[in-house]
């Protein structure tokens, strides 16, 4: 039934946490007043939420208790509880329009905690959650979580870089550090808590005292102790030391590191003050139900800045005895897995590779491989600060599984490619000492906005599961690319209900396969743009064949938030923090083409100039791929509008600009616009900017929504006999060419994932 009509006692609370546009001046334009009203009538209209909770096998979980928790302006969710019935089924028939967390419990099964998406449109009077999946805890069966990059330093004290600290607006301020980090942990806790072991990559001194950087590296960084409160709060049990900033602030920091990092009652592996120290730090616990498990962590980068071994990030013995890092070594990972695997899950952590890549680089390969192939239960690896693809390397007959990179876990990068993460849910089983299985591995996305990591749902974590499938399935087979297959490969990695499942073999999932005709209009033989139209969240492109000889290629979006929406779990509704936002051009959501928000842009006949929008962060891509932007606009009473694309270095110098698209002024419903961009040679980020301009007269409001970069893979293929494309993949785009006639039928086959029902 609707929820309309229904006034919610906290709809107050909930206006409070609208954001906007920062500061806009509502009586300088008519639209505010509307926006305004239409604000409250959506706070003010409830939604109800139901679901079912089920066991691996599928069969329902009757008894468990689903809590809701909400921040901020969904204050008015947080603290309500609803019990399964005997089908698994739960329901809260009156919620604020304000995205939750759902906290299942039950005590035979591992808690879940799921981010859901209540920021629906008006139209929808019932958010589904869909199943919740619980792993049953038994005997020999352990959770452990991992997380990515963490440090509490730098930007999270001095947001604006002035040397002063403790400004407003800077997120950790020096008189409630404590305070302060675990706040900034706050919307990540209860899910880093739900396992039995959680572990993660400190990449940072820990001292108060930073008074000796490393004097030849370009970055070196610190956190005071008091911040480890973060961690802690968010339930982290242990860290990894092993990396390439644990020696920023020289010896004095590596002590203060050491007993700091213990003092907090973290565990840490990874490090020490000497070589030998370092391989002793090897972490024995006996998790969950009875599982032992070793954790070890590694960094392979050994120098910056200098090779001079007084210098050097890791650890030393002999002449040169220094503390730092243990380093990745041959002989070092071989002598963990070899000490280690016969009798524990031995698990290394490695650090290594490129930053802001998608793929592992070959020297880390190397060390991946070799940790699959002596005895590692599983592989964690980390540096990259981005999210990279799930390897798989095949040993014996069975599959181990390598985590290449989970990008970052808390950070202050304002790299556009270090906002996506993902933390990993790993569940052991062990038949007997020495005898222990990964049997499955979750993936739960973030997204981290102001620094701030948050949870995300709905369509967003749909996206971020293909994404991940495509890097897994792109990976390449060698280090070189076109040289000699090493043995890692990708894992099949897909969404699957409120989880990203990392399915080591075939027998872990289902498919269907649904093929879908259409027929699209020629023009000089060729098609316009098609939108891959997803029929589920785990819905991948399989199969393209044309009617006629033609050849095709996929693309897949690059912008990931042009469609304006708000699919985190935080305190604020509609913030649009990715765009820069004015009084005059702001994220709103009363008119939109599709899902609650849409940027608009405002202007008067007596302005003298337009107003603009755009992503506060270029967006990187693959130089030599063709690139088209596409999106939509809607105008009332407009004036011209106007796309600007501006093309960037690598280093982010500006390398020339470009107007791709001008519409002339009116009143006009949505309609699309597509533009095909030729980038410059040396160009290898874009950014486009949106701009009215004034109108004849009076006001004039301009819409954007759903606006896509995409990029062309260049993969062009013949696919009149039918071309199978590898999956799972987020190709979204397709576009053919080199037909004839009018028209032609383009059929795109639909596959169709699903996880595999699992014994208990």
């Amino acid at each position: 039934m609707r929820g309309a009509g229904k006034a919610l006692p906290f709809a107050a609370a909930v206006l409070g946490g609208l954001v906007g546009a920062p500061g806009v001046a509502r009586a300088q334009y008519a639209f505010n007043t509307s926006e305004a009203n239409f604000d409250a009538m959506y706070a003010a209209e409830s939604i109800a939420l139901t679901g079912i909770v089920v066991n691996e096998a599928g069969a329902p979980v009757s008894g468990a208790v689903v809590s809701t928790v909400g921040f901020g302006s969904a204050l008015g969710n947080d603290g309500l509880t609803a019990t399964t019935d005997a089908a698994g089924a739960f329901a809260f028939p009156v919620l604020a329009r304000r995205s939750v967390l759902l906290k299942v419990t039950h005590g035979s099964y591992y808690t879940e905690v799921v981010a859901t998406d209540l920021h629906r449109p008006l139209a929808e009077d019932d958010a589904d959650a869909g199943e919740v999946v619980l792993t049953q805890k038994k005997a020999g069966r352990a959770r452990l979580i991992f997380g990515g990059d963490s440090m509490f330093g730098r930007r999270f004290e001095d947001g604006d870089d002035d040397g002063i600290l403790g400004e407003e607006g800077d997120v950790i301020r020096p008189s409630a550090r404590a305070t302060d980090a675990t706040r900034l942990m706050r919307f990540l806790a209860d899910a880093l808590g739900s396992g039995d072991y959680t572990f993660v990559n400190l990449e940072t001194p820990v001292t108060a005292y930073p008074e000796t950087p490393h004097p030849y590296k370009s970055f070196a960084f610190s956190s005071h102790p008091d911040t480890l409160a973060g961690l802690i709060s968010a339930g982290v049990d242990g860290v990894s030391l092993g990396n390439n900033h644990v020696y920023d602030f020289l010896e004095p920091g590596m002590l203060d590191t050491l007993a700091n990092t213990s003092n907090a009652g973290l565990d840490w592996c990874g490090a020490g003050m000497t070589e030998t120290e370092a391989k002793g730090s090897v972490l024995y616990r006996t998790v969950g139900q009875g599982v032992q498990i070793a954790l070890q962590g590694f960094s392979q980068l050994v120098n910056d800045g200098t090779t001079n071994p007084l210098y050097s990030l890791v650890a030393r013995d002999g002449q040169q005895l220094k503390g730092g890092a243990l380093e990745l070594s041959v002989a070092n990972l071989g002598g963990f897995l070899s000490e280690e695997s016969p009798d524990r899950a031995a698990i290394p952590v490695l650090h290594g590779g490129t930053e802001y890549s998608e793929y592992p680089s070959a020297t880390i390969r190397a060390r991946l491989v070799q940790a699959a192939t002596q005895g590692a239960a599983l592989v964690v690896a980390h540096h990259p600060h981005e999210v990279q693809g799930v390897g798989v390397v095949q040993v014996g007959g069975k599959p181990k599984l390598v985590l290449t990179s989970l990008g970052n876990l808390v950070f202050d990068q304002d790299v556009f490619e270090t906002f996506q993460s993902m933390i990993a849910v790993v569940d052991l089983d062990q038949s007997a000492p020495g005898t222990q299985t990964v049997r499955k591995v979750q993936l739960v996305p973030l997204h981290i906005e102001g620094y701030t990591p948050k949870l995300v749902g709905g369509a967003w974590l749909a996206r971020a599961g293909r994404e991940l499938g495509h890097l897994s399935t792109t990976m390449p087979a060698s280090a070189s690319g076109g040289g000699q297959p090493d043995g890692l490969t990708g894992a099949v990695v897909f969404p699957a209900g409120n989880r990203v499942l990392v399915a080591a073999s075939a027998s872990a999932y289902t498919t269907s396969d649904v093929a879908a005709p259409v027929t699209v209009p020629l023009s000089g033989g060729a098609t316009p743009i098609l939108e891959y139209p997803r029929m589920e969240a785990a819905d991948m492109l399989a199969r393209v064949q044309t009617s006629t000889a033609m050849s095709c290629e996929t693309g897949r979006e690059l912008s990931l938030y042009g469609d304006f929406e708000d699919l985190d779990v935080d305190e604020t509704f509609s913030e649009g923090s990715m765009w820069d936002q004015t009084t005059s051009r702001f994220v709103q959501n009363s008119v939109t083409r599709s899902g609650t928000g849409a940027a608009v842009l405002l202007r008067l006949s007596s302005n003298s100039g337009n107003a603009s929008t755009w992503m506060k962060n270029r967006v990187k891509f693959t130089p030599g791929k063709a690139l088209s932007l596409r999106g939509y606009m809607k105008g009332n009473n407009a004036g011209q509008f106007q796309v600007q694309v501006y093309w960037y270095t690598n280093s982010g110098a500006n390398v020339s600009n470009t107007v791709v698209l001008t519409r002339g002024g009116g009143t006009y419903e949505w309609e699309p616009f597509s533009v095909n961009l030729t980038a410059p040679a040396n160009a290898a980020s874009v950014r486009a900017y949106y701009r009215a301009l004034p109108p004849a007269s009076g006001e004039a409001q301009t819409f954007v929504d759903d606006v896509s970069l995409v990029q062309w893979e260049g993969n062009t293929t013949a696919a009149g006999a039918g071309w199978n494309v590898p999956s799972p993949n987020t190709w979204g785009f397709v576009r053919c060419s080199g037909g004839s006639g009018s028209s032609a039928q383009v059929t795109l086959t639909h596959r169709l994932y699903a996880a595999a029902p699992m014994t208990l």
